[in-house]
């Protein structure tokens, strides 16, 4: 026989959820339609649902989509790896930094919604099973991008860390290894505004110098799994590497929930029954599984079309 919870207080609690929805509603905060269930994570299941994982071509080092007759030959190295490699050994994401995944990092960064980065460490969690096969090492050390003491102080928290905390136990099951979460280490010294608008050089030649490892010995010899919320040019996650490999470190691989794309593409193979499957309404994951850059998801209760695994009860 199946099973989990008893019937009857799920029923109960699935009831009081659905009254407190009806007497206190409120909207979706990324498409503001009007939310009927009650979930700590104000996002609607059409919003979740739309949340596709990159299923297109990619470079196989920074992660980002391939055009022309790199792209006929399925995944290869971008030309712009080819002229220069990247200090990480390599980048993986889940999604386009496009609709809803990109509101939801917002929602986290901006609107200081800090339950989304459950969602999001998921989604992280995912993407780093992209590195299967890649990585020898037994154990990872897991380390956020750092923000400034001046972000940290206006933020109140680094989405990054937030987002790796949430991550850590998923990332470990599903890869077999031990993952150790190390926020000291690496240190951001210099404060830099917001580089929306740079280009990619500019970017570059603007974090250069921002980081700091502030302990060598705890980085010596360790392979690092980096996490942030998005990878743009691609230069932040580039220096951070840069750094933590002249402290020491094997190698470091970059992960995270969002990739901006440099440019446009088709997105091909829409997940649209229950695209973070592996979310069930306890914030815990199931076993799910990526193939060619898409998730499969093992568990047989989603229904298509509402993404209802991802609701954050």
């Amino acid at each position: 026989m199946p099973t989990g919870r008893p019937l009857a207080p799920r029923i109960a609690g699935d009831a009081v959820r659905s009254l407190l929805a009806a007497l206190f509603p409120s909207d979706c905060r990324l498409c503001h339609a009007p939310l009927f269930t009650l979930s700590r994570l104000p996002v609607c299941n059409s919003c979740l649902a739309s949340i596709q994982p990159l299923t297109v071509p990619r470079c196989t080092l920074c992660g980002d989509l391939l055009q022309g007759e790199e792209a006929r030959h399925g995944d290869a190295c971008c030309p712009e790896c080819a002229i220069e490699l990247p200090t990480f050994a390599r980048a993986v994401s889940f999604g386009a930094y496009t609709g809803a995944l990109r509101q939801l990092i917002h929602l986290l960064k901006y609107e200081r919604v800090q339950v989304a980065a459950r969602l999001l460490g998921h989604l992280a969690a995912q993407a780093a099973l992209q590195l299967e096969g890649d990585i020898d090492a037994e154990s990872l050390l897991l380390v956020p991008v750092p923000v400034h003491k001046i972000r940290l102080r206006s933020r109140g928290f680094n989405q990054a860390e937030l987002i790796a905390r949430h991550a850590q136990r998923e990332m470990a099951q599903n890869m077999g290894r031990t993952l150790e979460l190390e926020t000291t280490s690496l240190l951001r010294v210099r404060f830099a505004d917001s580089q929306i608008a740079f280009s990619a050089a500019e970017r570059r030649e603007q974090i250069r110098g921002a980081f700091k490892v502030a302990s060598r010995s705890r980085v010596k010899g360790r392979d690092i799994l980096l996490v942030d919320d998005v990878l743009t040019t691609g230069a932040t996650a580039g220096e951070c590497a840069r750094e933590l490999l002249h402290a020491g470190a094997a190698r470091v691989w970059v992960v995270t929930p969002a990739r901006a794309l440099g440019h446009q593409a088709e997105l091909v193979d829409p997940i649209r029954e229950g695209l973070v499957q592996g979310f069930d309404t306890a914030g815990e994951s199931r076993q799910s599984s990526v193939s060619s850059g898409s998730i499969r998801s093992t568990s047989s209760t989603e229904t298509g079309g509402q993404a209802e695994g991802a609701r954050l009860q």
